[in-house]
C-alpha cells in the first residue's frame, strides 16, 4: 500500500479515567480489522457522523450514527466498488460522498468517489481519474462556502504528473475536472486528509516527503487558476496530513506524521513558516482543524502519554493536551461548530470512537464583519482560462441569483440560485464548456442588481 499506514496499540479503556477525561469513548464501529486500515470520519451535525475506511483491507466499509456516536449503523455497499475507501465527507444524515483508492489496498488506478442521497442505501459514482495511478485523498466542501467542494486525487498518470482536482460551485448538484491543475511533483503522491477548503479561491493539499528536505503543500488562492508549491520549516518525514487555516487566510499551521511535538506556523499565507514546540507528548499527527471565527485549533495524533489530542487557542502559539480516555491509535478527527459550541468526533485505527462537546472562547461574531452595502467585484484574474474567482457582498440575507451570459444576451450559465446569508461571498466560474470571447455576469439579490463583463481566452 503507497499510502502511510498507522500501525498504532490501542490501550486499554480505563473506566476511571473516563469520568475524567475531555474526550470521552461514546461506541465503536463494527468490521474495522484494524490492521492496515486509516478510517476517515465527517461530522454533519452535533449527533451524526459518517465513517469511511475497509474491511479487512479489502471491501468498502461505510458507517452513519444519528445518535451522537452510541450506535453505529452501517450502510449498504451497492454501487461501490469492492476497494478500500480512504475519504469520507458528510453533507448530512442522508446525503454523503466517499472516495476509494482505485485498488484493493489503496493500490492506485482509475480511483472513484461516490455519492448517497439516501444514508447509504444505495450509491452513485460521481467521477473517476482514469489512468494507473489515481488515489482519491480527500472530499472537502467549504465550512463557510458549503456550495463549494473539491474532491483530490494523486495524479492518474502516475507520480511527477499533475494531480486530480475535481470541483463543484453548486453544493455537487454538478461537478467539473479543474482544467489547470497543479503540476506534478517529482516521487510525491499527495496525502490522505491532507486537504484544507477555506472557501471557493482558498484551498489545497499536503504531500508526501519524495526528494525534498522539507515538508510541502499546493495552495491556490484563486480557485485553482494558478498554484503554489509552499515548502514549511519542518524537516521532512513521510506525510503532510496536518494543515489548516485561520479563516483570515494568513494564520495556519502543518504537521506531518513525524513531525510533532514540533509544528510548523505561518503568519502571511503561508509564504514563510516558523516551527513551534507544542511543548506535549503527542506524536504522530493524523488531522487538524482550525474552528471557524475563531483562533482555537485542534490536532490529533496517533499517541501520547496523556491523550492523542492537542489544542490550541490562540492560533497555533501555545498547546494543551486533551485526555482521550487511555484510547490511541486515532486516524482522523472533525467537528461540528454552531457558534462558540463545538462537537467533536475521532475515530481510532480499531473502530473506537471519541466524542468531545465543549464551549470555545474568542469567537467572533460573524455579524459585526456584515458588509454595509450590496456589491460585486470585478472576476479575477480577468481575462481567464478556464476559472476565475467573483465575489460579492450582502448586507443583508436574501435570495440570490447569479448568471452568466453570452454577448447576445442569452444566458449560458447559472452560478448561484438560491438563498444565501449575509456577508461576502466567493464562488468559483469553470469556463471549460464555453468559448473564448466576451461574456457579461449578474447579480441579482432583492432590489440590487449589477452586471460586470469578463472575457475568456482559450
Amino acid at each position: 500500500m503507497k499510502k502511510l499506514t498507522y500501525f498504532f496499540v490501542v490501550a486499554l479503556l480505563v473506566l476511571s479515567t473516563t469520568a475524567y477525561s475531555q474526550w470521552t469513548f461514546v461506541g465503536g464501529v463494527t468490521g474495522i480489522a484494524g490492521q492496515g486500515e486509516s478510517p476517515s470520519i465527517s461530522v454533519c451535525s452535533p449527533t451524526c457522523a459518517w465513517v469511511a475506511t475497509g474491511s479487512s483491507g479489502t471491501a468498502p466499509l461505510v458507517s452513519r450514527t444519528t445518535n451522537g456516536g452510541v450506535t453505529w449503523t452501517p450502510t449498504s455497499t451497492t454501487g461501490l466498488a469492492a476497494f478500500d475507501l480512504f475519504c469520507v465527507w458528510a453533507v448530512d444524515s442522508l446525503t454523503a460522498y466517499v472516495g476509494n483508492g482505485g485498488g484493493a489496498g489503496g493500490a492506485g488506478g482509475n480511483a472513484t468517489f461516490y455519492k448517497t442521497t439516501n444514508g447509504g442505501t444505495s450509491w452513485t459514482a460521481v467521477a473517476s481519474t482514469g489512468g494507473s495511478g489515481g488515489f482519491f485523498n480527500g472530499i472537502v466542501f467549504g465550512r463557510n462556502a458549503p456550495a463549494f467542494g473539491v474532491a483530490q486525487s494523486d495524479p492518474p498518470a502516475g507520480l511527477g504528473t499533475a494531480y486530480y482536482f475535481n470541483i463543484t460551485t453548486n453544493s455537487g448538484t454538478s461537478w467539473t475536472v479543474l482544467a489547470t491543475p497543479p503540476a506534478g511533483v517529482s516521487n510525491a503522491a499527495s496525502a490522505q486528509n491532507s486537504i484544507f477548503v477555506n472557501d471557493a479561491s482558498f484551498f489545497g493539499f499536503g504531500l508526501s516527503a519524495g526528494s525534498a528536505a522539507a515538508i510541502r503543500f499546493y495552495i491556490t488562492t484563486n480557485g485553482g487558476a494558478n498554484w503554489t508549491l509552499r515548502t514549511t520549516a519542518l524537516a521532512n518525514g513521510t506525510f503532510a496530513p496536518c494543515i489548516a487555516f485561520h479563516d483570515n487566510k494568513l494564520n495556519g499551521i502543518v504537521a506531518s506524521s513525524t513531525s510533532l511535538p514540533t509544528i510548523a506556523r505561518t503568519t502571511d499565507g503561508g509564504a514563510t513558516f516558523s516551527n513551534v514546540a507544542t511543548g506535549v507528548t503527542t506524536t504522530g499527527a493524523t488531522q487538524c482543524k482550525w474552528m471557524k471565527n475563531s483562533n482555537t485549533v485542534y490536532l490529533a495524533g496517533g499517541t501520547g502519554a496523556s491523550g492523542c489530542v492537542i489544542k490550541s487557542t490562540n492560533g497555533g502559539l501555545n498547546w494543551t493536551v486533551q485526555s482521550t480516555s487511555g484510547l490511541t491509535g486515532i486516524t482522523s478527527i472533525d467537528f461540528y461548530q454552531s457558534g462558540n459550541s463545538v462537537w467533536g468526533y475521532a475515530i481510532c485505527a480499531d473502530g473506537s470512537v471519541l466524542k468531545l462537546s465543549e464551549t470555545i472562547t474568542g469567537v467572533e461574531n460573524p455579524s459585526s464583519n456584515v458588509p454595509a452595502n450590496y456589491s460585486l467585484e470585478q472576476n479575477y484574474p480577468n481575462p481567464f482560462n478556464p476559472t476565475t474567482t467573483i465575489n460579492f457582498s450582502l448586507p443583508k440575507a436574501s435570495d440570490v441569483s447569479l448568471k452568466v451570459y453570452d454577448a447576445l444576451g442569452n444566458e449560458v450559465m447559472s452560478i448561484v440560485n438560491g438563498f444565501k446569508n449575509a456577508g461576502t461571498h466567493s464562488v468559483v466560474l469553470n469556463g471549460s464548456d464555453l468559448t473564448s470571447g466576451v461574456y457579461f455576469y449578474k447579480l441579482q439579490a432583492g432590489d440590487f442588481v449589477s452586471t460586470k463583463k469578463l472575457t475568456l481566452i482559450k
